[in-house]
């Protein structure tokens, strides 16, 4: 595949999740803004994307990445509030969920895949979990804007509930369903 092919699906497939975005989306994004309630858990939540993207798709791919976290935690349980930061701007007050993008893409077999390493800083002690990934198999949805973003948001929301259940086993985030400290 030539450069500039490859610059142009970039861009359609993070157009095309810009454009296509869980419902639940605008929800979660107001539940970013709202403070939790008194005694709930809280969680700061940052998304890197490797240095290699472009710099405004990377944007763009950490936010639509963002509210899959947000969306997938909610339904694994996850009680408390979440507040997506920048990288550079996380609190000290709070435990940070910091995620590293590795890949979130389509492959040259037509399987979606995800794959990030995640780790939770809180009090000053950082606690490395490990890498999550989740290929798809090939999809049959056809190549058309669905079948592109099912695919990648199958691959992101099966990587994201091993890191939820992960979390809630270790009880390193409080605020998951069946969590010692709720």
């Amino acid at each position: 595949m030539i450069p500039r092919s490859r610059n142009l699906l970039a861009t359609g497939l993070a157009a095309t999740l810009a454009v296509t975005l869980p419902r639940g989306f605008a929800a979660a994004v107001r539940d970013f803004a709202k403070p939790a309630k008194a005694g709930m858990p809280q969680l700061q939540l940052t998304v890197d994307v490797p240095a290699h993207w472009r710099r405004f798709l990377a944007d763009d791919l950490a936010d639509a990445f963002a509210s899959r976290v947000a969306d997938v935690f909610r339904r694994q349980g996850f009680t408390g509030g979440m507040a997506f930061v920048p990288s550079d701007q996380p609190g000290l007050d709070l435990p940070v969920l910091s995620i590293r993008l590795i890949s979130w893409r389509i492959d040259r077999i037509d399987r979606a895949e995800c794959t990030f390493t995640a780790a939770v800083r809180s009090d000053r002690r950082e606690e490395s979990l490990g890498m999550f990934e989740n290929p798809q198999l090939p999809w049959n949805g056809g190549v058309g804007r669905r079948g592109l973003t099912g695919a990648l948001g199958d691959a992101a929301d099966g990587a994201l509930r091993g890191l939820a259940r992960q979390l809630a086993r270790n009880g390193t985030v409080s605020g998951f369903a069946g969590d010692k400290a709720m």
